[in-house]
């Protein structure tokens, strides 16, 4: 058995923390039991302790010692003043004897100081003190190098069983982090003023207590210690008129106090030796403690700083750590300190209360030397972590944190240490179109029971600024007891003149739940048109990014969206692409700033971070670019066209559909709140009917849609000012089957989300409350497109029958559908080992789909009769719903997974299938790269009249939309209809 068992009932352990023990402090017991506690549970593992500098740590490892070992104890301490000071504390008892924790006549322990490397097991052995106190230079492994001739060995596995590690935000270090694993056999305690470091890294082992400075100053350990700032810029010798200010406060406080002493700090040894003659001249004798000189002569020092022998001391770096002497009540920053924990330590120096006296301390530096070693992030950290710090350096904080982020929720204090000047969010914002009535930014805001929500002062009835903060789990461990704390910061700016109200945020969810609360009503993004404005300058502009959104729907070549990156990406953009894009997202280099813009987020965003108010100025000269450009609808130099929010139409919509995103989903409808017999059923069908337009309501359109051929029909509104639909349809309900989950959507999401198409007759798609319109003038749809008359004969064909003629029809007697009819036509005009594939019948490719292989080419034939009794004409009607079929396909042109689409129709859907050379069709399927083969759309109508498809505005123009879906695809548009007058009236 050791020193501490044998003499552990000496102690009533029992007693700490109760008011009759004088002098042991209630952080000295409370430390204590935490540890006692730990070493129950988790016996492997180190216990941390936190308490403030000059708290009394060395007494409770005191404590800890007669309470824990029963073999030997091993303290690893920072510094050599502190291997000294410690040693010589254990050899007395300090601090237990004082305490009243021991009897004065009780033996005290033998004490060892190991001031050499251990480097064989011999020397271990010699070590038989019940304390042995050393750092980690003498014992730890990582110390080890070629300019030694022996190796240092490790401290015996079974010699210690409890070891203290003083001063541990050193722990990380690769030497004392050797020695925490080297020991693990031994009851581990790391003991420290801070449980972080400067670099954030946390300490190992287990928080078993911790010791608020607030309650440090209530049990006065601390005194108040007050800031005095002495500008040294253009100083002559900026050291000396810190010395010269040293002298007068320690004289003013030597009045009060005549024991006061210095604590001066600098980084370099030259600079202590100069200093020593700097306070000379000032009649102050300080002697240096340094790394050149022997622990005796820093021993003799300290001694000689206590007697009061000498007027102060200066401390070369982490040299100061420990100097443990009440007297200290003036620090003089030469240099200030970087490392946070150091500077727990030098104002832990200063502010102990002398005995009997409550003369209060005070620090001297220049505050630019401050600022540039970090000290303004030190006091704030110090301040957001304990209350106390205020009361402790009130001028600190108050300098360096001008104003508190107060919380709004209720029973919430303020969030400490936050000042907004030093907020930086990003450049980045939303633009939401609103009226000022709607917009409140001065009432508080209040989320739920889990969420804090702090207010910045400088909040005001155009701005509002916020941070809140939640608990939260990480996405990998929601079942995991793992949290941590998550802040984010939420900006809101309202600008009168443009009506609008600008939001910046760190979190979508929460962003939205806070926006509801300060608008009064739904509140609608700008959108692409509006933003475009912020791309416009007066002088040239280069595009670094453009994004192009697919206007059509995905297909193999049409992708949903694309980007072109680069410098001067404006050039890369093809003419083809207006056909096709609108303007998604884009970067350019406008007067000389890096902006970018996103249509679909209503999102404007520059490069970098900045200040609160320069946020706010950026916000405001959006806004002037909102008012300056106001005309402008496109982005400059993409030749995209115009993307415009209507509140008309701007000419008859001449075709609507379904939105094409659809075509690759499984989509059913619920008809049941219309139709007392509706239910669920598929959407087969994309094309709206019965349009009817009225010239005097240009807002509105009217239209019938019909899911699938046996259906019910359904009407519907859409207002275009209102970005709305009304009716029938929206009144139904959707279910979405992607594959991977399966949506429900009321008619209202489901339309929001996939809005409807309608093209116009001034060659305008129209969707979601706004116009896209190509910058180039309609002309005819080319003669080329229409397949040449000597390849047509409707004679031998009832033109009014698609797919089959009734047997009671005898006009039909002797003649072919129009199906048979192409048939013939295709096997007649197409290569010999050409394959055919007929895939009539609900969500079809085409009605047939033709390879070549010699040619490398694929035709998709869309297929539809004229209405008997009609002569050859240009109706809409004709032609609306072979349109419809054509930009359905479009998904099916150049997709790598069209011959496996065609192989899951025949074996799954009853369709006819393989009329032609099914056996080459295996070849094709496994060899099939789509950009090897050329691509061709026929539309089939025996009821259009070539000329006069051309010449009627709305049939060419829908047709020449036609067209230019298909090139923008790079695929060819041809057309058969009657070339000559063949289709005449039948009765």
């Amino acid at each position: 058995m050791g020193y501490f068992a044998d003499y552990a009932d000496q102690i009533d352990f029992q007693q700490f923390g109760s008011e009759g023990i004088k002098g042991v402090r209630s952080c000295q017991a409370g430390g204590f039991w935490g540890v006692k506690s730990h070493f129950t549970a988790y016996e492997d593992e180190p216990a941390l302790v936190s308490m403030p500098t000059g708290s009394g740590k060395t007494a409770l490892m005191m404590l800890l010692a007669f309470g824990l070992s029963e073999k030997q104890v091993l303290i690893v301490t920072a510094s050599d003043v502190l291997r000294t000071q410690t040693a010589a504390k254990f050899e007395r008892l300090d601090g237990l004897r004082q305490a009243g924790v021991v009897d004065d006549k009780l033996e005290t322990p033998s004490v060892a100081t190991v001031t050499s490397r251990v480097t064989d097991e011999e020397m271990w052995d010699e070590l038989d003190e019940d304390v042995v106190v050393t750092l980690p230079h003498n014992i730890s492994k990582v110390y080890d190098s070629d300019q030694y001739p022996n190796s240092i060995v490790s401290p015996p596995e079974e010699k210690f069983d409890l070891v203290f590690f003083d001063e541990a935000h050193h722990i990380r270090a690769p030497s004392w982090m050797e020695l925490l694993e080297a020991v693990d056999n031994a009851k581990r305690v790391l003991l420290t003023a801070t449980p972080f470091r400067r670099d954030r890294q946390t300490l190992p082992g287990r928080m078993v207590y911790h010791y608020p400075l607030s309650n440090a100053m209530e049990e006065r350990l601390y005194q108040p210690l007050s800031l005095t700032e002495v500008s040294t810029y253009r100083a002559d010798d900026p050291d000396r008129k810190l010395a010269a200010m040293a002298a007068t406060k320690l004289a003013d406080i030597r009045t009060d106090y005549s024991s006061a002493k210095l604590l001066i700090r600098c980084d370099h040894i030259d600079t202590a030796r100069d200093l020593e003659t700097i306070y000379s001249d000032q009649d102050l004798e300080v002697e240096a403690i340094h790394s050149d000189r022997t622990s005796k002569q820093n021993a003799e020092t300290i001694s000689a700083l206590r007697e009061g022998d000498i007027d102060g001391v200066v401390a070369v770096g982490m040299l100061g750590e420990g100097v443990d002497i009440a007297d200290l009540k003036v620090a003089v920053l030469h240099q200030p300190p970087k490392s946070f924990a150091f500077t727990l330590q030098l104002i832990g120096r200063v502010t102990r209360p002398a005995e009997n006296s409550d003369v209060a301390a005070t620090v001297i530096a220049d505050p630019d030397k401050l600022r540039e070693a970090g000290v303004d992030d030190v006091v704030k950290r110090l301040y957001h972590e304990d209350a106390g710090w205020r009361q402790l350096v009130p001028e600190l904080v108050d300098k360096y944190i001008e104003t508190n982020v107060a919380a709004t929720t209720a029973g919430q204090d303020a969030l400490r240490g936050v000042n907004e000047q030093d907020l930086q969010p990003y450049r980045s914002t939303r633009l939401y179109e609103s009226t000022e009535s709607d917009v409140d930014l001065i009432s508080d805001i209040s989320l739920d029971d889990d969420t804090i929500v702090y207010k910045l002062p400088r909040s005001d009835e155009v701005f509002l600024g916020l941070i809140t903060e939640q608990i939260d789990k990480p996405t990998w461990g929601t079942r995991t007891p793992l949290e941590y704390r998550e802040y984010d910061l939420h900006l809101y700016y309202y600008h009168d003149g443009t009506e609008t109200l600008f939001e910046a945020s760190s979190s979508d969810e929460l962003s939205n739940r806070i926006r509801s609360q300060i608008v009064s009503d739904e509140i609608e993004l700008y959108g692409g048109e509006s933003l475009v404005r912020m791309l416009q300058a007066e002088v040239d502009i280069e595009y670094q990014v453009a994004g192009l959104a697919n206007a059509l729907g995905p297909s193999g070549s049409l992708p949903s969206y694309k980007m072109y990156l680069g410098d001067r990406v404006e050039g890369a953009v093809r003419q083809t692409d207006a056909q096709a894009f609108a303007q998604g997202h884009a970067v350019a280099e406008v007067d000389e700033e890096i902006i970018g813009i996103s249509n679909d987020q209503g999102r404007v965003w520059s490069t970098g971070r900045e200040g609160i108010d320069d946020f706010i100025s950026w916000c405001q000269e959006l806004a002037g670019k909102l008012e300056r450009y106001e005309f402008e609808s496109a982005a400059p130099k993409l030749g995209l066209g115009e993307i415009s929010r209507i509140d008309e139409f701007p000419a008859e919509p001449v075709y609507g559909t379904h939105n094409p995103a659809l075509q690759q989903l499984n989509i059913e409808i619920d008809t049941s709140e219309v139709y007392e017999e509706g239910g669920w059923q598929p959407m087969k069908e994309s094309a709206l009917r019965d349009i009817n337009y009225q010239a005097d309501e240009p807002a509105a359109v009217e239209f019938s849609y019909t899911p699938e051929e046996t259906a019910q029909s359904l009407s519907g509104t859409y207002n275009i000012a209102d970005n709305k639909l009304t009716g029938q349809l929206a009144n139904c309900q959707f279910r979405i089957d992607s594959g991977d989950k399966i949506s429900k959507l009321t008619g209202e999401v489901f339309f929001n989300r996939y809005p409807l198409y309608f093209c116009t007759g001034d060659g305008t798609l129209v969707y979601n409350g706004r116009g896209h319109k190509v910058k180039q003038e309609l002309s005819k749809v080319p003669s080329s497109c229409f397949v040449d008359e000597s390849k047509i004969d409707w004679s031998g064909c009832a033109t009014w029958g698609e797919y089959s003629i009734d047997d009671d029809d005898t006009d039909g007697d002797g003649l072919i559908h129009v199906h048979a009819w192409v048939e013939d036509f295709i096997e007649g005009n197409g290569e010999s080992e050409q394959v055919l594939f007929r895939d009539h019948s609900s969500g079809e490719i085409a009605d047939y789909v033709q390879f070549e292989p010699s040619e490398k080419r694929i035709s998709l034939y869309h297929c539809k009769a004229c209405k008997k009794g009609n002569k050859s004409g240009a109706r809409l009607e004709d032609v609306r719903d072979v349109v419809d079929q054509v930009f359905r396909s479009i998904a099916w042109i150049r997709n790598s997974r069209l011959p496996k689409r065609i192989r899951y129709r025949q074996e799954n859907t009853g369709v006819e299938g393989f009329k032609l050379n099914e056996e080459a069709f295996d070849e094709i399927e496994t060899k099939f790269q789509p950009n090897e083969w050329n691509f061709r759309v026929y539309i089939v109508q025996p009821g259009l009249d070539h000329d006069k498809a051309r010449s009627s505005d709305n049939t060419n123009t829908l047709l020449l939309t036609c067209k230019e879906w298909l090139e923008a695809v790079d695929t060819e548009l041809y057309i058969i209809g009657d070339p000559n007058d063949q289709v005449v009236e039948v009765s």
